[in-house]
């Protein structure tokens, strides 16, 4: 550049700053509030999505005790058949129970983070509208309208879930 009598000033890439000082400690997953999350089957290529405003970790703790109660009973052919028909708590339960599948609970993710509840309800919408094998027994607390159907199908985390018509 010297001969083009182009100056440059050359400035490291790292400095002792970048690699000492970190204002902010990593948070834990478990300790992370207001997301979306997915709990994935490890039986199946199915997964769970939901969202809370609370801490994930306390939340996925609620999703595992309600499974592992139901789960871990021992029933008569007779107690298992009636047991078949009673809709759970929530859908993770149902899929565990019913379909005798395990849970990966250390494959848990969170997909987004949102402090404002009716964005994270949407936030829940979308994603449970992208993945393919969904667990879920709706699409959440807020359902998106048809409309999106046309950019979801474009976007490149769409895997063609069919959607029910209302």
């Amino acid at each position: 550049m010297r001969k083009h009598q182009v100056r440059v000033a050359v400035k490291p890439v790292k400095t002792l700053k970048s690699l000492l000082v970190h204002p902010k400690d990593k948070q834990e997953k478990e300790e992370i509030t207001d997301c979306v999350y997915k709990i994935p089957c490890a039986s199946c290529e199915k997964s769970y999505i939901g969202e809370t405003g609370r801490k994930f970790g306390t939340r996925l703790k609620e999703h595992k005790t309600e499974v592992e109660s139901i789960t871990s009973k021992s029933f008569t052919r007779n107690q298992r058949a009636s047991s078949l028909s009673e809709q759970n708590k929530s859908a993770l339960t149902d899929h565990a129970s019913h379909d005798n599948y395990v849970i990966n609970w250390s494959a848990a993710i969170i997909l987004d983070r949102e402090s404002d509840k009716s964005t994270r309800w949407i936030k829940e919408a979308v994603h449970n509208e992208e993945g393919q094998q969904s667990l879920n027994r709706d699409e959440g607390r807020y359902t998106l309208s048809h409309t999106y159907d046309r950019f979801l199908a474009t976007s490149h985390h769409y895997r063609g879930k069919n959607r029910k018509k209302n």
